[in-house]
């Protein structure tokens, strides 16, 4: 099976959803594998937007999806900017955070984004193996910049607690930072 079937496979079988592909052939899409692709799933109330090649199937790679709360077009040009700064800049992993350089919506003021464990996902979502080689799924949490200001200040898991703690809204575009 191919690293694009069991990616594929992971995500469906997970979501129990059949996706939508998304592919851009616009911007620096020809840096990506030529198989690379976004997955679109529309769930009860959540679009679910999934990585296909992030790692370009190498072994020990990393994932990323993001959800919204309707479906989004940014998300795909998001993920594939995201793919594309993994692959040609520098890699990327569970703590990372990286700025999009706009809101995902418009005056959200989510500008920026945060790779986190997969906690709004059952068990076993986090990872899936392909041909012996494990690959991480990272959830791409849209933050705002004070939110990434803070992670850089006091840690990882300074952010995520505070996430908890004031219940983080992970599906309102509206949402205020949480510092």
């Amino acid at each position: 099976m191919s690293f694009e079937q069991c990616a594929t496979a992971h995500y469906s079988e997970r979501w129990k959803v059949a996706p939508q592909t998304r592919r851009l052939t616009a911007g620096r899409h020809h840096d990506l594998p030529s198989w690379f692709s976004v997955l679109e799933f529309q769930r009860e109330r959540t679009w679910c937007y999934a990585t296909v090649g992030m790692s370009a199937g190498e072994p020990d790679g990393i994932e990323a999806f993001l959800v919204t709360p309707e479906q989004n077009p940014r998300a795909v040009e998001f993920l594939y900017s995201l793919t594309h700064y993994n692959l040609t800049g520098a890699p990327l992993d569970l703590g990372h955070t990286v700025n999009f350089g706009e809101d995902l919506w418009d005056g959200s003021g989510l500008d920026h984004g945060f790779l986190s464990f997969p906690y709004v996902e059952e068990p076993g979502f986090e990872t899936f193996d392909c041909d012996g080689a494990r690959t991480d799924v990272a959830w791409l949490i849209p933050i705002t910049a004070a939110e990434r200001d803070y992670k850089k200040q006091n840690g990882v898991e300074a952010l995520e607690t505070l996430f908890e703690d004031r219940s983080l809204d992970y599906l309102n575009p509206a949402r205020g930072s949480l510092v």
